[in-house]
């Protein structure tokens, strides 16, 4: 979350700059295509179509973002919703890579620390899975304390899974053979730490450059939209003059 805090700081802004170009800037420029009732084009239409929306419906807009979040929030805390979206976090893509090796990092340090401290195996994974802070992985968990209860190992019910990395799999069976299952745990969160830092760092090099564009595709769009009609209508005098 502090990685992604700059991003949010720039899309805040970003946003703001936005709101004040389809609030005050184009809607001066606009007023001069409506008075002399030039023939605009669809782009430069669509903007000024949008900038009404935004002018005049401001509020109705700020209400419906303040109730999309307040149902979102309200369905998360359901425990449908917050499964449905805990098993597609887990899925989408990059963010998702990151949310599992997040929770696998701190099911695993968790786990050695409890065990290590000579906590029962079945006490220490109802513990885990209240720290996982994601529904399907702690039903995963949940799974495997069953399965362990019933004489299976560990790693079994987490490979059936298919929720684990393989390589976090193979890590639990060996611990579990050698009798070493703490540090093989401990092995795969400071790896698993490892790899989120890298991969945050990555993605928060990727998001800067790639919202610049954005912002620099919506800019260039507008700008476009508003020159349009004033190249059109230079093009039409000059013909004119010309006759």
């Amino acid at each position: 979350m502090s990685a992604m805090m700059y991003p949010a700081i720039m899309m805040g802004v970003g946003s703001l700059i936005m709101a004040i170009l389809f609030v005050v800037v184009i809607p001066r420029i606009t007023k001069i295509f409506t008075q002399i009732k030039a023939e605009l084009p669809l782009q430069t239409r669509f903007l000024i179509f949008v900038a009404d929306v935004i002018k005049d419906y401001w509020w109705l807009l700020i209400i419906v973002a303040i109730a999309i979040v307040y149902f979102f929030r309200r369905w998360l805390r359901s425990a449908k919703g917050r499964r449905r979206f805990d098993t597609s976090l887990l899925k989408a893509p990059i963010i998702g890579n990151i949310a599992r090796l997040v929770a696998v990092a701190r099911f695993s340090r968790t786990l050695a620390t409890l065990l290590r401290a000579g906590v029962p195996v079945l006490n220490a994974l109802d513990i885990v899975k209240d720290v996982l802070n994601n529904v399907r992985l702690a039903e995963v968990v949940a799974e495997a304390r069953e399965a362990i209860r019933e004489g299976e190992s560990i790693a079994d019910p987490l490979k059936r899974s298919k929720e684990f990395p393989p390589i976090v799999v193979h890590m639990v069976a060996t611990g579990e053979k050698s009798g070493q299952l703490e540090e093989m745990l401990e092995n795969v969160a400071d790896n698993y730490d490892f790899q989120v830092d890298q991969r945050v760092e990555r993605l928060t090099t990727l998001i800067e450059p790639i919202m610049i564009a954005v912002m620099g595709f919506v800019v260039g769009g507008i700008v476009l939209a508003v020159f349009l009609p004033i190249f059109k209508l230079q093009e039409t005098l000059s013909g004119g003059g010309g006759k």
